[in-house]
């Protein structure tokens, strides 16, 4: 595949995030003195930016509400490279949106979502894209997409190198039965409990996470640890990678710049476990912004922090 033609299909959600960070540790039942932001998000929304930023072609299909919330992510998606042509308009709908309650850490204690808007991203819909993704370098898709639909990508992409984010805990049941159709998955703890039947997962339990995956036919996957870094696995074998502890101004997004990172290895044909590791110093690059993403992201720039921080 020719540069000119290299690209990646990214499907899922999109929405606008609505984040608040205390002033002081959070008093529950009270009204708490905060920073609130409205940025654009989606976990989808977020890995395309990410990439753009990194200087790939990406195409995401998601949908739009006839909103000003719709609106805004017209503009924030336009504005950061991210082609939207082969995405869905609603009218009279209510763009997906999330909102989520940090503490004066940064770190979440609730969020909320309204995400109904994406059961318009049906099987019929995506067949008139058929063309597109099955000529892309990669596809990206999160649980946000509905049953019906994650099958029919599964069934009808088979040859083509998925990377799948669960999103949610709740969520990720639907990518349950397709673990072995999947080449990257990153869930979270929670997440990686679930899908692959554990009572715990952490450093003590690698091996039995290792007989999991193998079991299932897993080929990669990572596992943020937070601030102590992440496990990774590549066609068994496992291990955990540190990373340093970082400032930290906001974790919204941290997860998607990390997928976006291992996105970009792939692309770049790189090993694994450097692939990981850049990956894991775009995540720490997006701690340190407000935003969702971080809009100062270059391939440059994460690149720096890993030879500081990490190799």
């Amino acid at each position: 595949m020719s540069n000119l033609k290299k690209y990646v299909v990214t499907i899922g959600g999109s929405n606008v995030d609505i984040i608040s960070r205390s002033k002081k540790k959070i008093l529950i039942g009270e009204s708490n003195v905060s920073e609130i932001d409205l940025t654009a998000g989606g976990v989808i929304r977020n890995i395309t930016e990410n990439l753009c930023y990194l200087k790939h072609n990406c195409y995401l299909i998601t949908v739009f509400g006839d909103d000003e919330f719709g609106n805004y992510l017209k503009d924030n998606c336009k504005n950061s490279g991210i082609n939207i042509n082969q995405s869905l308009n609603i009218k009279l709908g209510n763009t997906a949106t999330y909102l989520s309650v940090n503490d004066h850490t940064g770190e979440m204690l609730v969020a909320a979502n309204d995400t109904k808007i994406l059961e318009n991203l049906t099987p019929e819909f995506l067949s008139s894209k058929k063309s597109l993704i099955n000529d892309a370098a990669a596809i990206v898709i999160d649980a946000n997409l509905s049953i019906n639909t994650l099958k029919y990508i599964f069934n009808n992409f088979k040859n083509k190198f998925i990377f799948a984010d669960p999103v949610s805990l709740s969520k990720s049941v639907k990518l349950k039965k397709y673990l072995s159709l999947i080449n990257v998955i990153k869930p979270n703890l929670e997440e990686a409990k679930f899908l692959f039947n554990l009572r715990s997962v952490g450093t003590r339990y690698l091996n039995a996470l290792r007989l999991s995956l193998l079991e299932k036919n897993v080929e990669k996957l990572i596992i943020s640890l937070g601030s102590k870094g992440v496990i990774s696995y590549n066609n068994g074998e496992i291990k955990k990678i540190s990373t340093r502890k970082q400032r930290v101004q906001n974790v919204n997004g941290a997860g998607d710049a990390l997928m976006a990172g291992l996105i970009h290895g792939y692309l770049k044909n790189w090993e694994w476990d450097y692939n990981v590791k850049f990956a894991i110093s775009m995540a720490n690059i997006s701690l340190q912004s407000k935003s969702t993403v971080n809009v100062d992201l270059s391939e440059k720039k994460v690149l720096k922090f890993l030879n500081e921080n990490i190799l």
